[in-house]
């Protein structure tokens, strides 16, 4: 893989890096002050200092883990030139579609979809909102260099190169097999259709009891009664003023998903008990997460539901003034209702209980946790093949998703034909893939910089 100026980066972070606002980033201390201000910046709604120590503590541990915690950088690197996007593709129309917004190798996996079958997809959307399609593919194949180090065995450079090409090409052929048909509407990715390790993996989550999920969160009480288990450590109780919150806006999440409402049991949404949600995840720690517990088809306690409640915020790509905001300013109604749009667009068969919860001054998305959950640490993949599986399908959930969120979903968004833009693109732009993997490349040398930086900021205690 051909290497740009990046490729001179060292571990210890000095570099050369394109422009950042304008100016020449001329040293390591230059790139270490702004990522000291944009980190402190990205953090500052975190009011609790413990959450941003956990959270800043978790970045610590690998440059993946600094990357999955950053994606505000990404796009701040789009913008300044530090990802030197080629000025083509930045003036090319009919490029655009619903993204991921943070597509990497661990925002992709299993779950249960409306129609309880288990499928392979995207399933995070806390970050999406319309941009042109390569910076999904850009993202997501940067993550495949990061997660290289991240193994227990020895993945070689060529590999992973060979891994990035995969992805842009699968995802190129899967476009050109929805491309003047509907079949992105319709396809899932359940066990008909995967093969390999992806259907191995498959196999292990369909072997889960329909309980998993209650049984890892909560527990019988001496009553009969089934409560969240206190003694997990990553549950807290509410406190009064959350709880005021969400009892108080309940039904504005009822309203939202009225017409599914009418259809079930009178007492399917009575709320059993209610939990905050501690140490989840690593971009979104520090946002309000909550589960609730529901009773349910049945008053039975077998077949409870738990509800994850999960304030939204502003998607990091709106630091990008690429990014157009008169849709999100004109066509939708903040932040978990750009989320829930997102879903509902991008993946197939979207859960009834997705609705969005208006809180005092916070805004929430409800959806049902799925039993099936489960997503791909480095620690599952013991081979290339294994990989070879995993990115194979990780690029047609993308290309699917993409092609399914054009006018196909709604017009007032994406106009039209995507996959048919985006494939003009492809063919016109000159070595696309192979400009795709140098950046990529490139970027992970970036961001192992800026984890080092990132390092040397904690040891100085420069981030509060």
């Amino acid at each position: 893989m051909k290497r740009s100026a990046l490729a001179c980066i060292s571990m210890a972070g000095i570099l050369m890096t394109g422009p950042l606002n304008g100016l020449a980033m001329t040293n390591s201390s230059t790139r270490t002050d702004h990522l000291q201000q944009e980190i402190s910046n990205a953090n500052a709604y975190i009011s609790d200092n413990t959450v941003n120590t956990e959270k800043y503590q978790a970045m610590e541990d690998s440059p993946f883990a600094f990357y999955r915690a950053t994606n505000f950088l990404y796009y701040q690197d789009l913008d300044n030139g530090t990802i030197q996007i080629p000025n083509e593709w930045t003036t090319t129309n009919n490029v655009d579609t619903w993204l991921s917004g943070d597509f990497h190798t661990q925002n992709v996996g299993f779950f249960d979809n409306d129609e309880g079958d288990i499928v392979f997809d995207l399933n995070d959307f806390d970050d999406s909102y319309i941009g042109p399609f390569y910076w999904d593919l850009l993202r997501y194949t940067t993550s495949i260099y990061l997660l290289k180090d991240q193994l227990d065995w020895s993945l070689s450079q060529a590999e992973a190169d060979d891994l990035a090409m995969s992805f842009l090409t699968e995802y190129q052929d899967t476009l050109t097999s929805v491309n003047g048909n509907a079949g992105e509407t319709s396809v899932k990715m359940d066990k008909a259709t995967v093969t390999g390790f992806i259907d191995d993996e498959m196999d292990d989550v369909i072997s889960r009891d329909a309980s998993h999920a209650l049984d890892k969160w909560t527990v019988i009480n001496s009553s009969g009664n089934r409560q969240f288990d206190w003694s997990n450590p990553d549950l807290s109780v509410v406190d009064s003023s959350d709880l005021a919150d969400l009892e108080g806006h309940w039904s504005s999440y009822l309203q939202d998903i009225s017409d599914k409402v009418s259809s079930w049991d009178t007492h399917y949404f009575d709320v059993k008990d209610r939990a905050r949600r501690l140490h989840s995840g690593l971009g979104s720690l520090g946002v309000e997460k909550y589960y609730v517990l529901i009773e349910g088809p049945t008053r039975a306690t077998n077949d409870d539901q738990l509800l994850e409640v999960k304030e939204q915020l502003k998607p990091n790509m709106f630091v990008n003034p690429l990014t157009d905001a008169s849709t999100y300013n004109n066509q939708l109604n903040g932040t978990a209702d750009t989320a829930r749009v997102a879903y509902k667009g991008l993946q197939d068969q979207v859960d009834d209980h997705m609705g969005v919860l208006a809180g005092g001054s916070k805004s929430y998305l409800v959806r049902r946790i799925s039993p099936w959950k489960h997503g791909l640490d480095p620690v599952d993949f013991n081979s290339k093949s294994d990989l070879d599986s995993f990115v194979k399908y990780s690029a047609q959930a993308l290309a699917y998703a993409h092609a399914r969120a054009d006018r196909d979903y709604q017009d007032q968004f994406i106009s039209y034909n995507f996959e048919d833009g985006a494939l003009q693109a492809i063919d016109v732009w000159p070595q696309f893939k192979t400009t795709v993997v140098d950046l990529a490349g490139d970027y992970a040398d970036q961001v192992n910089a800026d984890y080092q930086s990132f390092l040397q900021l904690m040891q100085e205690n420069r981030l509060p």
